[in-house]
């Protein structure tokens, strides 16, 4: 018979270095990157444009999507992911933003 362990008893065994990544990645979000988030979703919606239209066009995952109009990177695997589907949605929108490192001010 298995027995069921819930995460906070597994998280007790974790080395220190991991626990504080685990940490790390549920903080990624900022009012920097709220705001940008904002822009992203004002103009998708100034297009009419529907969050799974975007997905389907932009090749890019609808929650990665809504991570970022939401300024959440926690979803990302790592932050080269960030970046580049940052990158690819701004392009798509016609934005010429930056994409405010989150991971690097931590």
């Amino acid at each position: 018979m298995k027995q069921k362990f819930n995460k906070s008893y597994k998280k007790s065994f974790l080395p220190e270095c991991e626990k504080n990544a685990l940490q790390t990645r549920a903080n990624l979000q900022s009012a920097q990157t709220c705001k940008i988030g904002k822009i992203f979703k004002e103009r998708r919606l100034l297009r009419s444009l529907s969050e799974s239209e975007v997905a389907f066009h932009t090749c890019i995952n609808i929650n990665y999507i809504n991570a970022i109009e939401s300024g959440s990177y926690s979803i990302f695997p790592a932050r080269i992911f960030a970046v580049q589907y940052f990158r690819k949605y701004a392009d798509f929108l016609g934005l010429k933003l930056e994409f405010f490192d989150i991971y690097n001010s931590l």
